[in-house]
């Protein structure tokens, strides 16, 4: 099933590719008739290749290399995306506009509109590399009628995607930010890793991690990401090696408060047997306490709710990353990005501070969130 499922994707990546090459082609011929179809065709068929051959052989590649490839497939992705809208809709009004005006003839000088799309795609990717690099501070305050002794300062970072594209700059950016709110507690919740353990090691990123400044410790839970790698037990480690301590489906009680450490959605498919539920990780805490629960995905929450939980940190959704795909996210989860707060229920799910794939974000920031959470008067 699993084989079936690959070559259909292959086949329609494959298909896809070609299709809207040749219409790219076509396009830039009425403008450029001095290109090579053969120069053409190659560039692009290793561009459409380089974002998957680069995970094949990132083990006989150098550093720089591995990235330039990677960053490469990653920016190919996001323009065939766009150009892809852009198609779209240029149908769309065509197809239109024959209904309308009886033989309609499309003009000659609508071919040169392909140079405002083209640089208005640029400009898209321009933006979405900058909103991406540009990382902001999420302040969210909060009052608890909990148990708690002093205000509390809590930075929750998701969506790291330590890899091949994300790397030591970015990660030291991070480390750097994230000492300069002081924190109390610092969260990471989920996909701190890409999809390869290896990297991780090789790469030392956990020596940079242990540099991170929090005067009750950092702790984490794992995100549908680290289980691609399939080793979570070389996960784990790292973890520990960088001074993180993971909470898989278990509590931790940290200065008076619970943190309650819920295992990935996606853990089912790898270890073959589904998560505890919230009902029974919260089984046998005293209520009066502040109870945070982590889980990266934010889903089920009505169940979370009824469990008595206090406060929900999520990310995984990265707001859609890019336009128009943050209104999908919008439409799939109770909130993709923000705070929500329902009676003494609050959800807070961050955009992310990394990106997947293209290192771009359209219509959505870098983040690392700040929860000040105090006691109510």
């Amino acid at each position: 099933m699993i084989v079936f499922f690959i070559l259909i994707t292959i086949v329609v990546y494959g298909l896809g590719n070609y299709y809207l090459g040749l219409r790219m082609f076509r396009n830039i011929k009425r403008i450029m008739p001095f290109l090579s179809a053969k120069l053409y065709w190659i560039v692009i068929i290793f561009l459409s290749l380089s974002f998957i051959l680069e995970r094949f052989l990132r083990k006989y590649l150098s550093k720089n290399l591995n990235y330039i490839i990677s960053l490469l497939g990653s920016y190919y992705i996001a323009v065939l995306f766009y150009v892809m809208i852009a198609f779209f809709l240029v149908d769309i009004l065509r197809f239109a506009l024959k209904i309308l005006i009886k033989r309609y003839k499309t003009p000659a000088v609508l071919a040169y509109a392909n140079i405002f799309v083209a640089a208005f795609i640029i400009l898209l990717i321009i933006v979405g590399t900058i909103n991406a690099l540009n990382t902001k501070v999420a302040e969210y305050k909060l009052s608890t009628k909990k148990e708690v002794d002093k205000d509390l300062n809590i930075v929750m970072v998701s969506d790291v995607h330590l890899g091949t594209i994300i790397t030591e700059r970015r990660l030291n950016k991070l480390a750097n930010l994230i000492n300069r709110q002081s924190p109390d507690i610092v969260i990471f919740a989920g996909d701190l890793i890409d999809d390869d353990i290896d990297i991780f090691e090789k790469r030392r990123y956990g020596e940079i991690l242990k540099n991170i400044k929090s005067k009750y410790g950092v702790y984490a839970v794992l995100g549908n990401h680290e289980y691609i790698s399939r080793d979570i037990e070389k996960v784990k480690k790292c973890y520990g090696e960088a001074g993180i301590e993971l909470i898989i489906d278990d509590v931790k009680k940290v200065d008076g408060v619970y943190l309650v450490g819920r295992d990935d959605l996606s853990s089912s498919r790898v270890n073959g047997k589904e998560r505890r539920s919230i009902k029974d990780l919260v089984e046998g805490l005293d209520k009066n306490k502040l109870i945070i629960v982590i889980d990266h995905q934010p889903r089920n929450i009505q169940e979370v709710k009824e469990a008595g939980v206090d406060l929900q940190l999520s990310g995984h959704t990265h707001k859609g990353q890019f336009f128009p795909v943050n209104y999908i996210t919008g439409k799939i989860y109770d909130i993709d990005h923000g705070l929500m707060q329902e009676g003494d229920f609050t959800l807070v799910v961050s955009s992310g501070y990394g990106t997947w794939g293209p290192p771009i974000r359209v219509a959505t920031m870098s983040e690392i969130v700040s929860i000040k959470v105090s006691k109510s008067k």
